[in-house]
């Protein structure tokens, strides 16, 4: 028994986790999916994070993403990779599947803006376009992205926030949506298909902002909560907009941080720990051959 516990988490094709925006793979030993690599791991996963540019949008992002899995490819010899990605990087993601669906086994988005974020329509809606607010802002947003990217070690990358923050939008996803619609869910809060041309498609995520007084980023996230409507959100995402392909599910007692683990794994004391959503899903893919 022991041995095959050992290999819980063994898929066929690695697993690759993709940051959100403002995101970066692992910063003075601080992972992004705070640990997550450490748990798939110990039970025989293969697991890899690339360090993206953490203002762009997805088109950015997504080539970054191709040309990473093209290296990783040449690198380890997989043959395709199993793609996980949280906030914006759910599009990213998605980008990759669709201009290169040889590369990709699955596609899983996390909390994702895949039908955009009605608090990036109100951030943009709040900043008068082309004025002194929205350059002052955009660079403020970029030089930390900057730093961010420096200090994971891509000093090179570069930063758009305009374009990020547009992208985040329902109008931006809409767009971004008829030119990658695989997996799109066929009704609102509905679900997509699971399987496009060869690419298996899931999603999970929360509908609650907060979730914990002693995470500090709830206070944040339940502000931010106020400009999306309704009542099911993760502090920045609506519980809908998060759905893609196979909704594993979407109610899950987390916020947009707590599905990444962080801030360094407080979450809600009496639901499941996100890790173990992790887990489970790569159980799911090995089951499923992926």
């Amino acid at each position: 028994m022991f041995w095959q516990d050992c290999d819980a988490y063994k898929t066929k094709h690695p697993i690759v986790l993709v940051h959100g925006v403002a995101g970066f793979d692992s910063i003075l030993g601080i992972d992004y999916f705070y640990g997550v690599h450490s748990a798939l791991k110990e039970r025989g996963a293969e697991v890899y994070s690339p360090n993206l540019s953490a203002w762009e949008d997805a088109y950015v992002r997504g080539e970054q993403l191709v040309t990473y899995l093209e290296d990783l490819q040449a690198a380890t010899g997989a043959e395709k990779f199993n793609l996980t990605g949280h906030s914006l990087g759910g599009p990213t993601v998605r980008y990759a599947a669709g201009v290169r669906p040889d590369l990709v086994a699955s596609v899983t988005t996390i909390s994702a803006v895949n039908f955009g974020s009605e608090f990036a329509d109100v951030a943009r809606g709040l900043v008068p376009m082309g004025g002194n607010t929205e350059a002052f802002i955009a660079q403020a947003l970029e030089l930390m992205g900057h730093i961010t990217d420096f200090l994971a070690g891509n000093p090179e990358n570069p930063q758009d926030a305009l374009d990020s923050v547009t992208f985040m939008t329902t109008a931006g996803a809409a767009e971004f949506n008829k030119k990658f619609p695989d997996g799109m869910p066929s009704s609102s809060c509905g679900q997509g298909a699971q399987e496009v041309n060869g690419v298996h498609y899931y999603s999970w995520g929360g509908n609650d902002a907060v979730t914990n007084v002693l995470d500090i980023s709830d206070a944040f996230l339940m502000l931010t909560s106020t400009g999306i409507s309704g009542n099911n959100d993760d502090g920045l995402v609506g519980q809908c907009s998060q759905h893609w392909g196979k909704v594993i599910g979407t109610d899950y007692s987390l916020n947009h941080l707590d599905a990444i683990n962080h801030l360094f794994g407080i979450h809600h004391l009496f639901e499941t720990d996100p890790v173990t959503l992790y887990e489970n899903h790569a159980v799911r893919l090995k089951t499923a051959g992926l």
